[in-house]
């Protein structure tokens, strides 16, 4: 309680002295009237009277500011001297001053570096207007077991939403694209979206040059114009100021550039989009010039919906509106599209759920993980600043019987505390710019803005009062400690056992609190570690060392025939190629984000209700191409492709749902509507990830055939990647120079960078994790090391007595194993709650897996007694009499 008294009184100190001011001036105002009247007495006017008055007292404003001079600049001018003090004082001691600002330096660097992300990715404003009243449109159907966000309106019942409700400001719709645009003396695909002329409307944005697609624009055969993105426009055009009078070649027709849009806006990007399918960024928009009978299909197509609310409508309301609608526009569709009589229903969801929220977490977990390295680095550097204090308690002691008070001891501490801070603060942005510069190389690609983290003004306050609180967290326990002295004590001994035990306790509780917030770092770093390891041991079914390559035909191929000539010749071309030992093509590749849902029924499965799977076109060498084992039956042949009933192959899992107990081969699957066509099963393949990595294979089944209107070539090869590479594109060229050849890798690549989010966060995670237990060493060290330094003449006397040094090298290891003890069990407290945060972004591991537990406990008492025993060792080998002799 007097501590609190004491505290609060320093405060209310604050609010005395602007009392005292208003005293001041009251008094001083009663001095006026005083000799006013005196004036008024003796004949005066109350003006003239006045005026003498203030005349004779030096005028009301100079006299308020001698007051305040005379109150204000002593405590300037002892704040200057705490820093000049403060100053020559860590000169004085630069080992001291160094360490504590490294310390501190770390943990700054790594949290101002991780609230840089944090900002560029969810606190900065997205490049659209008000974002938080776009919205995304679905009509999903519950009766199906895909994901109700796959289900975008038809465009039939989009323009009837559009017509029909009353919740919009403005509704849009586009498809995405992909365009071959020669660029750099090749021809590269380039992401595009087909967009209606409300498209950049409901974003709110506004182009940086010329115009929007506007409605004349999308009128079938005025629609040749394009609008291209800020990096397309510096790439393509060098940033010229003519771009408006130039045009793209696209689908083999010339577009006008008509408008170029400010830098940062790429809109639809992948993680914008409900199926995280797109791009990376989009480049070229073209108007989408749906004709009358396009936009009368009920038919599920490629068009994704959005719509801004109008102000004051929430999404629940427009839901309302919605649902209301959908159910009306039901009978107009096909029941076949209804799934067995189910009706499809309306789904809202926030535009921000998709661009922020799906990071979000991941954001706050990086957040709170570098929060943990910051208290770590301020529990050491107050375990440092109490040591330094402890060798200065005669000093501190002198100052105290000279008339220092207890105020301006915690204030001189505090001071010296503020600038190790500061330094430290200026130490950590510099930390922090290399680490930005190294997050390019980590980038998983699934971060929206990224590459926007910057060191902007925003990050630099959060530096600076990150700076100030550490400094204050740092210093203020020190200050407090030391500010006890006994000046009794101290004066008849030149000691002060009293503040030296505070110290010790104090440094004791810091310790135990670092190793808590280090054995929490360790299990959630190991759990990440061991989920990591099992995402990437996963049997994924293919060979990583194929090479692959996107091949997309334009509109100058619209017959089936054109595009199966050319795919036949561009495969048999491939694998004919010198060290080329088989070609094969595919019309969505493993691991592309892409996905093919359809309803299939099988002969003799009870549940008619519930069968479907994913469908794949490829050709006959596809399998050996990707080195897909062929568990059952065989694989496809080119005679197969001219079947009137041409066989499929399906996947193990296909096999044990649909064909369970009974031989899969000779089975018979159909996927139309009537059931008059059947093709029958040839072949049983392993299961292979398709989708994501970390999702169980769904049912798949094969189809023979070469009619693609893109495809991805996959073939096995003994020549290095490059080379391969080469050979391809040169075919591609030599079939149809204006194709665009692009996405080439390797199956082991695209694996990788479906890990590559999961090896981001361990990465991080592990980086900040080891960052902390280095620093719960060093500072478990410091604490032995000072320890023992204060327990010099206790140990001289128990040797003198005959003490071994084995007995004195336990004792201090003793109280070393004390402390790493009580910060175990609190850290296995805190680490099963932190472990039940953290669950969903694990794999294949439990959130209290014992054997993750159990080595962060083990790793940090093994390293934590090996940092002790190097001051325990210093304590056993102390020489008595020069232990005595020095006290």
């Amino acid at each position: 309680m007097g501590k609190l008294r004491a505290l609060g009184l320093r405060i209310l100190e604050l609010f005395r002295r602007q009392r005292a001011e208003d005293d001041f001036a009251a008094e001083l105002e009663s001095h006026i009237a005083l000799h006013t009247e005196a004036g008024i007495r003796s004949g005066l006017t109350p003006e003239e009277a006045r005026r003498q008055a203030l005349i004779y007292l030096g005028g009301v404003e100079q006299t308020r500011q001698a007051y305040r001079e005379r109150r204000r600049l002593p405590w300037i001018d002892s704040l200057l001297q705490d820093v000049r003090y403060g100053l020559r004082t860590l000169r004085k001691n630069p080992g001291f001053a160094i360490t504590a600002v490294l310390t501190l330096a770390l943990g700054i660097g790594a949290c101002t570096a991780i609230f840089s992300m944090v900002n560029a990715v969810l606190l900065k404003s997205l490049p659209y207007g008000e974002p938080q009243r776009l919205v995304y449109l679905f009509t999903p159907n519950s009766s199906l077991p895909i994901p109700p966000d796959a289900f975008s309106p038809s465009y039939a019942d989009f323009y009837d939403l559009k017509r029909e409700s009353h919740s919009y400001a403005s509704m849009s719709v586009f498809e995405q694209a992909a365009f071959p645009v020669a660029l750099g003396g090749s021809v590269e695909s380039v992401p595009a979206a087909r967009v209606d002329e409300f498209f950049f409307q409901t974003l709110a944005c506004a182009p940086e040059l010329g115009r929007f697609i506007g409605t004349d624009d999308n009128q079938p055969g005025h629609d040749k114009v394009a609008v291209i993105s800020h990096s397309l426009w510096r790439s393509m055009f060098a940033g010229s100021d003519d771009v408006l009078q130039r045009s793209l070649t696209l689908k083999g027709e010339r577009y006008k550039i008509i408008g170029v849009m400010p830098p940062g806006f790429e809109y639809p990007t992948g993680y914008d989009l409900p199926d995280g399918s797109g791009a990376t960024a989009t480049h070229i928009w073209i108007p989408l010039a749906l004709t009358p009978q396009k936009k009368a299909e009920r038919e599920f197509g490629n068009g994704i919906a959005f719509a801004r609310l109008r102000a004051g409508v929430s999404i629940r309301e427009a839901q309302a509106e919605m649902s209301t609608i959908v159910a009306r526009l039901n009978p107009l569709h096909r029941s076949d599209q209804l799934a067995q009589g189910g009706g499809l229903s309306a789904l809202i969801k926030d535009f921000m759920d998709y661009a922020i929220a799906p990071v979000r977490p991941l954001m706050w977990l990086l957040f709170g993980a570098v929060s943990f390295v910051l208290l770590i680095a301020s529990g050491n550097a107050a375990s440092l600043m109490l040591a330094r204090a402890a060798d200065r308690t005669r000093e501190l002691g002198m100052r105290v019987a000279l008339g220092a008070g207890r105020w301006r001891i915690v204030r001189q501490l505090l001071t010296e505390s503020l600038l190790i801070g500061l330094g430290a603060g200026v130490l950590g942005v510099g930390l922090a710019y290399l680490l930005l510069r190294t997050l390019p190389h980590l980038d998983p690609g699934n971060i929206p803005r990224l590459e926007q983290a910057s060191l902007d003004s925003r990050v630099m306050v959060f530096t600076l009062c990150v700076s100030l609180l550490t400094s204050v967290l740092t210093g203020i326990l020190p200050a407090l400690a030391v500010s006890r002295v006994n000046l009794s004590d101290f004066l008849a001994s030149g000691r002060s056992g009293s503040a030296s035990d505070t110290q010790g306790r104090s440094q004791s509780i810091l310790i135990v609190a670092e190793g808590a917030l280090v054995v929490v770092l360790l299990t959630c770093a190991g759990l990440f570690l061991r989920s990591f390891a099992k995402v990437s041991s996963l049997e994924t079914g293919f060979s990583p060392s194929t090479v692959t390559m996107n091949v997309g035909l334009d509109e100058r191929y619209r017959e089936p025939q054109q595009r199966r000539t050319f795919f036949q010749s561009l495969v048999a071309r491939v694998g004919a190629l010198h060290g080329i030992d088989a070609a094969g093509a595919i019309d969505w590749l493993p691991l592309t984000n892409s996905e093919s849902m359809g309803f299939v029924w099988v002969d003799g499965y009870q549940n008619h209700a519930d069968q479907m799977a994913e469908g794949r076109l490829v050709t006959p060498q596809y399998f050996r191409a990707m080195e897909i084992p062929l568990l059952a039956g065989r694989f496809f042949t080119e005679d197969d492709i001219d079947s009137p009933a041409p066989p499929v192959i399906v996947n193990e899992r296909f096999a044990k749902i649909y064909l369970a107990n009974r031989n899969p081969i000779g089975a018979r699957i159909s996927t139309d509507d009537t059931h008059t066509h059947w093709n029958t099963v040839v072949g049983v393949v392993a299961d292979v990830r398709h989708f994501r990595l970390e999702e169980t294979p769904q049912p798949q089944m094969y189809s023979p055939g070469y009619d693609f209107n893109h495809a991805y070539l996959a073939v096995r090869s003994r020549l290095p990647e490059s080379i391969v590479a080469a050979d391809i594109r040169g075919v591609v060229k030599s079939l149809d120079p204006g194709l665009a050849r692009g996405d080439v890798s390797t199956m082991g690549s695209r694996k990788s960078e479906a890990t590559a989010p999961r090896r981001f966060q361990t990465s991080l995670l592990t980086f900040f994790a080891a960052i902390a237990f280095l620093l719960a060493l060093i500072g478990l060290y410091g604490l032995m090391a000072y320890s023992v330094s204060c327990r010099t003449r206790e140990l001289g006397i128990r040797m003198a007595l005959g003490a071994q040094r084995v007995d004195v090298t336990l004792l201090v290891l003793r109280k070393a194993a004390a402390l790493l003890g009580l910060g175990l069990v609190t850290g296995l407290v805190c680490s099963w709650i932190a472990a039940r945060a953290i669950k969903a972004f694990l794999f294949g591991v439990s959130e209290h897996d014992p054997a993750t537990i159990l080595l962060a406990c083990g790793l940090l008492a093994v390293c934590g007694l090996i940092a002790a025993l190097i001051p325990a060792r210093r304590a056993a080998s102390i020489d008595p009499m020069q232990a005595l002799r020095a006290e």
